[in-house]
């Protein structure tokens, strides 16, 4: 890794380099400088450590801090503050489902752990993708509202031992407000300068008393933003040769980009004491989200992934329906997702006895799509050109109880002790439309047979004199690329109880030695049981300087949506990535441990492992100073993903084995490989104070190298060989995502007025596609690398009143955009930008508020 600790050690000095500056203060200032630690209740038991002082690296991020990004969601805020936070923002809705997770050290969001106020909060119904990462079941950020949030608590470390399975990249904990009095109304509108996105958010909250020295808290968002389109004219030939159109019609005819976002959230948060030493807790959760956004256009002419300009000139489209859509169809698609949870409690706690907190909390998910400007060619003009596509649903309960108590005979010292039980389910909702996914009276006939007396294409010979439909053996799909939703036969549903107990101690050996050990056990009803344990230490050589660091093992199981869901399709000769040329059929995405999936080289899944060693230090000059630096390696081994399509003689002689016959494709989630991430986490803050003014800046880097190891790439099907996962996957876990990430930030508070700038830059990423780098594949696509990105975004608020606040931020200031698709990875034709960018592709964004407190 020479070029990891080449940078790495450039970023040490330059962070280090802020430490010290004291910015020609006044002398008589010296005693207005304000600590910037806070006190954190992640990642130990004990409740007098700050991040600083923490034995494992953890982040607090202030509400004021989120508020200046001028982000509308805690995902967007997350992305925008933390140099650790890999989420890409140019996910639209058909390829990241509206869902915006959280990702830390570089893997995917399957791996981080999101709490609320403590509590693990349920994940999303729907198996999300998420380029380059595989889909998973993850949290949805953005379905807690943004003005219920106190600050928010993350974790960069391996803490499976603490927290439970998911625990393994690190923990977010989101922090709700507790307020017992006043409240607050805001209100911003905004939107891109190149066209689209126009923004609306409306975020309102209220605090109560209640009994004595309880509270509850009331909490309501509601965000809407129109689509952004940012597609450019179609490299490829739109209708057959000789037909006019071509020269005429125009050939920005789609859409791509940015989803069109129809939010609301409401979040209630309580406490009440009930006596001197219990008092009751709770909080509800519930949200309505949809995202809207356009997929792949169909044109009329004959897609052909072969060719060099992905279309066959002198034939229409099998899936062209020219009585409903002349010029071709533009679909587009809906997620609908609603979300409730809710989590409430007793805390009892003594000074002799100690804490405990019995907690429950209960969630569900159900995600619904829908589709329109579509159709199903095989019922051709008959066809709905809409369809509902069915639902997800999946639940989650969960029991703890946890146990705190000080050792009188230990200085500074906490056990810490909790048990738990967990159930969780995943089931197919509702059906989608017997339209979408049944094969009508056209469905598997060929273009020539449809051509004589009477036939559907006899009427288009004069329109399109270059195309004989005679000697066209194009077959109509069973079904439209589109409208195939949840059939009888993929329905199902599946559950499993996880219980387990965990015990730890946090305390100070010594004057300068602070130690940390926890152990877990966990019996999972699917997966038998685990043992993981968390070693975690820190040494203060002197109060300016000290080192810290942990170690711990990991556990993930397999989603049970991953383990519950069969898909059954139709797929035509398009595929978006370029990995391989698709063969038109029924395709079926097989549960692993489906018996005939054994067929096609499944086997059933098993949990993925890890290990994390951190080693760090902590510089603290003075108390408005700090440098923190941490390195580590995170091992995950039996990394689970979706196969390649898997086709060809043998899968077919397979399919028709099984009874499956007119199936081409399979494919199913299999324990792919293991794999290594070695980072390093550089973070540096400095305040200064000038009488009535305060300036923070702050510097914060991560590099991060992995590597993937003993790829499980062939299966044998019947007697042939064939590849599973190809090697543009193993490329994208190591490139797709920058590997360097810098956050610059100011804030420079006088008077009446608060001035933020932020500078991020990511390095640079690839796009892979095939099983040879830097290989064209046989429809065009190609490896591409995107240069190095840098963003400038800059906010300014001003007191109107002493309760009144407006603010201005402008995100993307210079209207940056990454670099372009070459034109043969331009899949849909239309799409300029690839979907991994990790600022998204939008341009420059600006918006303005109106706060109201009381």
């Amino acid at each position: 890794m020479p070029r990891l600790v080449q940078a790495a050690v450039s970023a040490i000095l330059g962070a280090a380099a802020i430490a010290p500056l004291h910015a020609q203060e006044a002398a008589g200032n010296a005693e207005k400088d304000a600590p910037i630690e806070t006190v954190t209740i992640l990642g130990t038991a004990r409740s007098d450590k700050t991040e600083l002082t923490s034995t494992a690296p953890v982040d607090i991020i202030t509400p004021e801090q989120l508020q200046q990004t001028g982000a509308v969601t805690i995902n967007q805020a997350l992305s925008k503050l933390h140099p650790s936070f890999n989420f890409p923002q140019g996910q639209n809705a058909v390829k990241g489902q509206g869902v915006r997770s959280a990702s830390l050290r570089g893997v995917g969001p399957a791996y981080t752990l999101v709490l609320v106020n403590g509590k693990r909060r349920n994940v999303s119904a729907q198996l999300t993708g998420t380029d380059p990462w595989p889909a998973a079941q993850v949290v949805d950020l953005n379905v807690i509202p943004f003005s219920a949030v106190d600050h928010i608590e993350v974790l960069r470390d391996g803490a499976a031992a603490q927290y439970g399975s998911d625990a393994i990249a690190g923990v977010i904990n989101v922090v709700l407000k507790n307020d017992a009095k006043g409240g607050s109304v805001a209100g911003r509108f905004g939107g891109y300068d190149d066209g689209g996105g126009r923004t609306y958010q409306f975020a309102g909250t209220k605090g109560l008393q209640i009994g004595d020295g309880g509270f509850v808290n009331f909490n309501i968002d509601r965000l809407y933003n129109r689509n952004v389109d940012r597609s450019e004219a179609d490299w490829r030939q739109l209708f057959p040769n000789g037909d006019p159109r071509n020269d005429t019609f125009d050939k920005k005819y789609g859409q791509w980009g940015q989803s069109q976002r129809d939010n609301w959230a409401g979040l209630i948060n309580s406490e009440l004491p009930l006596t001197e030493s219990l008092k009751a807790y709770g909080w509800v959760n519930y949200s309505d989200k949809s995202a809207l956004n356009y997929v792949n256009p169909e044109r009329v002419v004959k897609a052909n992934t072969q060719s060099p300009t992905a279309t066959t000139p002198n034939r229409v489209s099998e899936t062209a329906v020219l009585g409903v859509y002349p010029d071709g169809y533009q679909p587009y698609m809906t997620y609908v997702a609603r979300d409730a949870a809710a989590a409430g409690g007793l805390k009892f706690s003594t000074p002799t006895i100690g804490s405990f907190d019995f907690g429950i909390s209960y969630g569900r998910n159900e995600t619904a799509r829908y589709t329109a400007s579509t159709i199903n060619p095989s019922y051709g003009p008959d066809s709905p050109t809409s369809f509902y596509l069915g639902s997800w649903k999946g639940d989650t309960t969960s029991v703890t109880l946890d146990y705190l108590r000080n050792v009188d005979w230990l200085d500074e010292s906490v056990v810490s002790a909790g048990a738990l039980y967990r159930h969780e389910e995943w089931k197919t909702g509702d059906l989608g439309d017997p339209a979408g996914y049944t094969s009508g009276p056209l469905g598997g006939r060929t273009v020539a047979s449809l051509y004589g007396p009477g036939g559907i294409y006899s009427q288009y010979a004069a329109q399109f004199p270059g195309v004989n439909f005679a000697t066209d053996t194009s077959v109509i799909p069973a079904t439209g690329s589109s409208t195939a939703g949840i059939q009888p036969i993929d329905a199902g549903s599946i559950s499993r109880d996880v219980k387990g107990a965990y015990l730890g101690l946090d305390t100070k050996v010594t004057a300068k030695l602070d130690v940390g050990v926890t152990g877990r056990y966990e019996d999972y009803s699917d997966f038998g049981n685990t043992s993981n344990y968390r070693l975690t230490a820190r040494y203060e050589f002197v109060p300016a300087f000290a080192v810290r660091g942990t170690v711990s093992s990991g556990f993930h199981a397999p989603s049970v949506a991953a383990l519950g869901l069969q898909t059954t399709g139709y797929t035509s000769t398009f595929t978006n990535n370029g990995s391989s040329v698709l063969t038109p059929g029924r395709t079926r995405q097989f549960r692993s441990s489906d018996p005939t999936a054994a067929a096609f080289g499944a086997k059933p899944l098993q949990p993925e492992k890890s290990d994390t060693y951190s080693l760090g230090f902590v510089i603290r000059p003075d108390a408005t100073s700090s440098v923190t630096v941490d390195a580590y390696r995170l091992e995950i081994r039996d990394v689970i993903t979706n196969t390649d399509p898997v086709q060809g003689a043998a899968v077919v002689a397979a399919f028709n084995a099984a009874g499956l016959n007119g199936y081409t494709q399979a494919s199913y989630y299999l324990n792919a490989w293991d794999q290594r991430t070695n980072g390093i986490d550089v973070i540096g803050r400095k305040r200064f104070e000038f009488g009535n003014a305060r300036l923070d800046l702050s510097l914060a880097t991560s590099f991060l190298d992995t590597k993937v190891s003993n790829v499980n790439s062939q299966v044998t099907v019947g007697a042939a060989p064939l590849t599973v996962i190809g090697n543009s996957r193993i490329r994208d876990a190591e490139t797709g995502i920058p590997k360097n990430k810098v956050v610059v930030g100011s804030t420079y508070t006088v008077g009446r007025w608060v001035w933020d700038a932020t500078f991020t830059r990511f390095s640079s990423y690839r796009y892979n596609v095939g099983n040879i780098p830097g290989a064209a594949t046989a429809n065009g696509n190609i490896d591409q690398e995107f240069s190095p990105e840098s963003y400038f975004d800059i906010s300014v608020a001003y007191e109107l009143l002493s309760n009144v606040n407006v603010d201005l931020q402008v995100q993307n200031v210079f209207d940056k955009y990454p670099d372009k698709y070459v034109l043969g990875n331009r899949s849909s034709g239309i799409n300029p930008y690839s979907f991994i960018a990790p600022n998204g592709a939008s341009g420059r964004y600006v918006m303005g508020g109106l706060h109201w407190s009381f």
